[in-house]
């Protein structure tokens, strides 16, 4: 099931799958989307949330209590669960997964809140994995949008930046380029980036779609192989590592009974 929550100036449509975002459009220009379609000939989604782990886990197995969990996909499982709606209003709207755990991909019970809000020319999703079961869960929580890239009818992908603050020089910023081949080797990282946001900007203009980085130990860009129509900009909690525990994973928490993991995506419009 697909819903859509508007404001004065933003229309958003999310899906139960995943209680992921699919379409983000302007009122002013509704036949413009602001995020990738999910064409499968690159890449079939459009903002996945990452949990409970980030990237891909070492050889696709982790170990708990002696059993061996296999056959792991990359960033979690949380993107491919259908979600239940909880409440809908006119410029926010709420999903919930509840995981009994498993013996095959995660032995740990959880559940997880998705939440959806329009203010103003912003979308914030504040996304709660809380450990539900009895047992210390290991948790790493990380958001992969889509942006559109153009934005502009007509303007190519060598005419955007990605631009970012230099953390050691206040008031003053920095720019990634892109071109058909930025992404031939895969995603950049950026760890301990301290810059407040990352932002895919129009050169001639200067019009933006930003995202909030701040608090987010990882940083990554990517976009699909051969593809120069989206760039993702990729705030996590956690990262990929070596080993077989995901306990020990780059910036995994160690979640007790009844404690939660909350982190928030914030998508600015500046269009």
């Amino acid at each position: 099931m697909e819903y859509t929550i508007e404001n004065e100036l933003l229309t958003l449509t999310v899906a139960s799958h995943g209680a992921e975002m699919t379409d983000l459009r302007r009122k002013a220009a509704p036949g413009e989307p602001l995020l990738w379609d999910g064409d499968p000939a690159f890449w079939a989604r459009h903002a996945p949330v990452l949990f409970p782990w980030c990237s891909r886990v070492e050889g696709n197995w982790f170990e708990f209590e002696g059993k061996k969990y296999e056959n792991l996909p990359q960033h979690g499982f949380n993107r491919d669960m259908e979600h239940v709606l909880v409440k809908q209003g006119k410029d926010t709207i709420r999903f919930r997964l509840d995981w009994p755990g498993d013996e095959k991909r995660f032995p740990w019970k959880f559940s997880f809140e998705t939440v959806h809000t329009l203010r103003g020319n912003v979308v914030e999703t504040v996304c709660t994995g809380t450990n539900t079961g009895e047992k210390p869960m290991p948790a790493q929580l990380g958001f992969h949008a889509a942006l559109r890239c153009p934005f502009t009818p007509g303007k190519g992908f060598s005419d955007y930046i990605v631009r970012f603050e230099k953390p050691e020089a206040p008031g003053k910023t920095q720019i990634f380029p892109l071109d058909a081949h930025t992404f031939d080797h895969d995603s950049t990282c950026f760890p301990d980036l301290e810059s407040r946001w990352l932002q895919v900007e129009e050169k001639e203009t200067g019009k933006y779609l930003r995202v909030d980085t701040q608090g987010f130990p990882y940083v990554l860009l990517w976009s699909a192989l051969g593809c120069t129509a989206f760039v993702c900009i990729e705030p996590w909690s956690g990262f990929g590592g070596s080993g077989h525990d995901l306990a020990k994973r780059p910036g995994a928490v160690v979640l007790k009974p009844g404690e939660s993991l909350s982190k928030t995506h914030v998508l600015t419009v500046g269009i």
